[in-house]
């Protein structure tokens, strides 16, 4: 395990040669397998703990759902609506919804959300992981790659790396943005060069390739969806 957590901390600064290593592995996928669940279930944890932290910090929402709402009741257009008992019930009804609802979708502390990611990111991780490789390794052979899907398994891999950025959110209120997502790339990119052994520009292409194909399947789902809708739905109006 040593082994492992030493070669994805060294995939994360771009360094050749966990990726050489990797390549050269007996069994390359279940050494990337191992590496994937490891990263996932350390940045869970982590995060649970993180989240458990604010929480613990945080004010409750039910008090400051109280302040909120005191605050409204004593601005003077909103007295004078109040005196319609219809919009006061609705207005009521309308403010307790929205606060089940936005604060979580806002980054509100979730415990349960977090201990559910010690499963979830590991499924998402692994699931990602394998399409991207199978997706990459295709485009990689086709610019004249040398590697076999074995060893781009086990390299690319190593892609999930930058997730181990996400430890920061041990601390509370600390939220990794979007590097993640540029770093992964990255080390995509140094994956495939290093697997399929392509000068730098085949190898960019394969990286890059996957992302436009997802964009061409999701378009092409999209507009089959619309053109269904519109099928249906004008189908109806002509009737």
């Amino acid at each position: 395990m040593k082994t492992l957590i030493r070669r994805a901390w060294d995939a994360l600064f771009l360094s050749k040669a966990p990726y050489a290593e990797m390549r050269e592995e007996s069994n390359p996928p279940l050494r990337g397998l191992s590496i994937v669940i490891i990263v996932a279930v350390a940045v869970a944890l982590v995060g649970l703990v993180g989240t458990a932290l604010e929480w613990a910090t945080t004010p409750k929402l039910s008090d400051i759902q109280r302040i909120v709402l005191e605050g409204i009741q004593k601005m003077e257009g909103f007295r004078e609506l109040e005196e319609n008992p219809e919009f006061r019930e609705r207005f009521l009804r309308w403010y307790e919804t929205g606060w089940r609802v936005f604060p979580h979708l806002f980054g509100a502390p979730n415990i349960v959300r977090a201990a559910l990611r010690i499963v979830l990111l590991p499924l998402s991780l692994t699931f990602t992981w394998l399409l991207y490789g199978l997706v990459a390794h295709l485009f990689a052979r086709l610019l004249g790659g040398t590697g076999t899907l074995g060893q781009m398994l086990g390299c690319t891999a190593l892609g999930v790396a930058p997730q181990l950025l996400n430890l920061a959110t041990f601390l509370p209120y600390v939220a990794i943005g979007g590097v993640v997502g540029t770093w992964t790339l990255l080390c995509r990119y140094v994956a495939l060069k290093t697997c399929h052994r392509l000068t730098w520009g085949r190898a960019l292409a394969a990286t890059l390739l996957p992302y436009a194909a997802l964009a061409v399947v999701v378009s092409s789902f999209a507009c089959l969806g619309s053109a269904a809708t519109a099928l249906i739905f004008g189908g109806g109006t002509s009737q």
